[in-house]
C-alpha cells in the first residue's frame, strides 16, 4: 500500500530517506531553509563551490554511504588527505604526504621528519595502536571503557595520546580533547582500524549539490522555506502545521532533524519520546572560509591539504584545510581556507562565511540512545520515525545518518 510520508529536515538524513521510501511511497520533503540542508552552508567562491563542512569518506567506516552513493550514481573521487601537525604560532612537529598506488594509499614520512623525537614517538605508538586496538575490541577488551582510559592502562605516550591521537579525532568528530577522551574505545577503535592508514579517502564529485540532486529525484514534493508550527498525530494520520496555519495529514513522518529540534515540533511528544531524544546532547563547532594565511602553519613549506593547529591553552584543536590542495575540481591561485575552530580570528576583510554547527556528543551514556529508539520504532502503530546521525551506533558523521534511515526503514516501515 502506497503511504503518503512526510520527511523533516534535508541533510544526509533526510536525503537517503527520500530515497529509499521514495521508491514505493509519495514523499514529501520539508526543509526550513531556502535551499537543501546538506549545502546549507556552501558557499561560491572565486574557484568555485566549496561545501561548509567539507565532506571526506573512506571505504573502511563509510560502507552504507558508499553504496548509496553507487545506487544513485553519484561518482567518487581520491583525495589527496594528508596530515601536518603544528604547534599555534610555532613548528611543525609531525606530518606525511600520500603516495597513491593500487587503490591504496601510503603515508610516506620524509627522513627529516623521523629525525624529530616527537614524530618517532608518534610512529611508534601509531603503529602499536592500529595493531593492539583491533585485537582489543575483538576480543571485548574495550567493552564500558573510555578511549582515554584504554590510553592510559596501556601506557601510550602522551606526545601520541595528546599531540596526536586525541586532536586528531578532535578534528574529524569536531569536539573538544576531553570529549574524545570521553569516547567509548570501541568506537574510535571501530574508525581506526588496521585499514585506516592505508585507504584511500574520497569525495563526492560535485559535492553536496550532486549528492542533493540525485536523492532527491524520488521526492514528489520539495518544500523549501517551510516552517512547522507543530505535529501531532492523530487516529490514523499525522497532522502537519505550517507557521501561516495551513495543514496537512500524512500516512507516516520521518524526523531527519537534529534530536535537539524535534520536541520544538512535536506537540504530543510521549514520555518515552522525551526521555530518548533529550537524552542527545550537541556541541558547537565554528567553521570559517576565508584567505588568511595566519590560519595554518607558519612555514609555508609546513603546509598539508589538512593541517592541525594545537595550543596547551585551548581544549581544541584549530584544523586549516588548504581547499586548493584537498579539492581537485577548485581552481583558483589564491589561497583558500575551510578552518574548524579557530584559534586566531582571521582577518574579517578575508572572511568569505563564518557560520557555528552543532554536532552530537558522544560517551558511554549514550551509547545505548539508538537501541532505545529502535525500541520506540517497533511499537504497534508508529507513525512518527526519527533518523539523523545521533540515531545509529558510531561516529556521528555522514554514514550513521544513512545507517539509521536504513534501521527506519527495515526494522519500522517495512517496505
Amino acid at each position: 500500500m502506497v503511504q503518503h510520508i512526510a520527511i523533516i529536515g534535508s541533510g544526509m538524513a533526510g536525503l537517503a530517506a527520500s530515497w529509499f521510501l521514495g521508491e514505493k511511497h509519495k514523499v514529501t520533503l520539508f526543509e526550513r531553509q531556502p535551499r537543501l540542508g546538506i549545502g546549507a552552508h556552501s558557499v561560491q567562491a572565486s574557484g568555485g563551490v566549496v561545501d561548509v563542512p567539507l565532506r571526506v569518506i573512506y571505504p573502511g567506516y563509510y560502507p552504507e554511504l558508499f553504496a548509496l552513493l553507487a545506487q544513485t550514481g553519484v561518482a567518487v573521487e581520491p583525495l589527496d588527505a594528508s596530515l601536518g601537525f603544528s604547534d599555534l604560532g610555532g613548528a611543525c612537529y609531525f606530518r606525511y604526504r600520500n603516495l597513491h598506488a593500487l587503490g591504496k594509499t601510503l603515508p610516506w614520512v620524509t627522513p627529516g621528519t623521523w629525525l624529530r623525537s616527537t614524530s618517532r614517538d608518534i610512529l611508534f605508538d601509531l603503529g602499536r595502536f592500529l595493531w593492539q586496538a583491533p585485537r582489543a575490541l575483538a576480543a571485548g577488551d574495550l567493552a564500558d571503557r573510555t578511549i582515554g582510559d584504554y590510553l592510559d592502562l596501556q601506557k601510550y605516550s602522551s606526545t601520541f595520546t595528546d599531540r596526536f591521537l586525541i586532536p586528531a579525532f578532535a578534528g574529524i568528530n569536531t569536539v573538544s580533547c576531553q570529549e574524545v577522551r570521553d569516547y567509548p574505545a570501541e568506537v574510535i577503535a571501530q574508525y581506526f582500524n588496521r585499514d585506516f592508514i592505508v585507504s584511500s579517502v574520497y569525495r563526492a564529485v560535485g559535492g553536496a549539490q550532486a549528492i542533493a540532486q540525485a536523492l532527491t529525484t524520488r521526492v514528489a514534493h520539495l518544500r523549501l522555506g517551510a516552517h512547522i508550527r507543530s505535529v501531532r498525530r492523530q487516529a490514523n494520520t499525522v497532522a502537519i502545521t505550517m507557521e501561516d496555519g495551513s495543514a496537512e495529514t500524512f500516512d507516516t513522518v520521518v524526523f531527519a532533524t537534529q534530536a535537539n529540534q524535534v520536541m520544538a515540533m512535536m506537540d504530543d511528544a510521549s514520555p518515552d519520546e522525551r526521555s530518548v531524544l533529550g537524552a542527545v546532547r550537541y556541541g558547537t563547532v565554528r567553521v570559517v572560509m576565508h584567505h588568511d594565511t595566519r590560519l595554518m602553519p607558519t612555514e609555508r613549506a609546513d603546509w598539508c591539504p589538512v593541517n592541525y593547529l594545537l595550543a596547551p591553552q585551548f581544549d581544541r584543536p584549530m584544523v586549516s584545510i588548504w581547499v586548493n590542495r584537498l579539492l581537485p575540481a577548485y581552481q583558483d591561485a589564491r589561497p583558500l581556507f575551510q578552518t574548524i575552530n579557530p584559534l586566531v580570528e582571521p582577518a574579517s576583510e578575508l572572511v568569505l562565511q563564518d557560520c557555528s554547527l552543532q554536532r552530537p556528543v558522544v560517551d558511554l551514556a549514550t551509547q545505548a540512545n539508538p537501541q532505545r529508539l529502535e525500541a520506540l520504532h517497533v511499537e504497534p502503530e508508529r507513525r512518527v520515525f526519527f533518523c539523523g546521525s545521533y540515531a545509529a551506533p558510531g561516529i556521528p558523521l555522514l554514514e550513521s545518518a544513512v545507517a539509521s534511515v536504513r534501521r527506519v526503514v527495515q526494522a519500522a516501515i517495512q517496505l
